[in-house]
């Protein structure tokens, strides 16, 4: 093996090992709750998230956006679109 073989190796070898620590350090230690925390919020009808996000976003400190995709994770929703009925946490105090 060459020196350029094992310097290539050793560079893929330490992006992997980056990669694989960034996954595992997004996945937490478990201590934190598994519902986020916040005020609950039934969706009505002709809500969309993004008017509920404009509606709460001074109150929650983010951006129209910023607090959109945070709903979105926090309630593990798989899209922006929302239902009638549907109950959403808002990370307002």
């Amino acid at each position: 093996m060459n020196k350029k073989s094992l310097f290539i190796g050793t560079i893929i070898g330490a992006a992997i090992l980056s990669m694989a620590n960034l996954v595992f350090a997004s996945i937490g230690t478990g201590d934190k709750e598994n519902t986020p925390s916040g005020i609950e919020v039934v969706v009505e009808p002709g809500d969309t998230l993004w008017n509920i996000a404009d509606q709460y976003n001074e109150q929650a400190g983010m951006s129209v956006n910023e607090l959109l995709f945070y709903i979105q994770k926090e309630n593990q929703l798989q899209s922006a679109i929302v239902q009638p009925g549907d109950r959403i946490i808002i990370p307002v105090e």
